[in-house]
C-alpha cells in the first residue's frame, strides 16, 4: 500500500512537470509555427507594411502570441532581402476578444538573426 501511493505520488509529480514544461510563460510570447498566422492578421501586417501596395507577398520569418485581454500577434517580416541577411522589422498586432476589432502597433526595425 505504501509503495502504491508513492507510484501514484510520483506519477503525479512527473504529470505536472510535464504540464508546466509545455505550459506558456504567464505574461510572455510565445513562438509559433510562420505558416500558422491567421489569415486577417498576415492581411493586417501586410497592409501596414505596404499600404498602397498591398498585393505584394509578405515574407515572414517569425510569429509569437501572447494571451492578454485579447492577443498580441508580433510578426517579424523580410522588407527586403531574407530573413537571416535582408532587412527586417516587427510589428504587434493587438486582437481584441472576440474578434472586435485589431489595433496595428508602430512597425520597427530589427536586425537579422543569423
Amino acid at each position: 500500500a505504501v509503495c502504491a501511493e508513492m507510484f501514484v505520488r510520483a506519477l503525479a509529480a512527473l504529470l505536472l512537470l510535464a504540464a508546466m514544461a509545455n505550459a506558456q510563460i504567464l505574461g510572455g510570447f510565445t513562438a509559433k509555427k510562420v505558416d500558422d498566422v491567421p489569415s486577417h492578421i498576415y492581411d493586417a501586417v501586410r497592409t501596414a507594411a505596404f499600404e498602397a501596395e498591398s498585393n505584394k507577398l509578405l515574407n515572414v520569418c517569425s510569429y509569437h502570441t501572447q494571451v492578454v485581454a485579447g492577443v498580441n500577434h508580433a510578426v517579424t517580416y523580410a522588407v527586403s532581402g531574407s530573413c537571416t541577411d535582408g532587412e527586417l522589422a516587427r510589428v504587434v498586432i493587438y486582437e481584441k476578444l472576440g474578434g472586435a476589432g485589431l489595433e496595428v502597433g508602430e512597425i520597427v526595425a530589427i536586425k537579422a538573426e543569423s
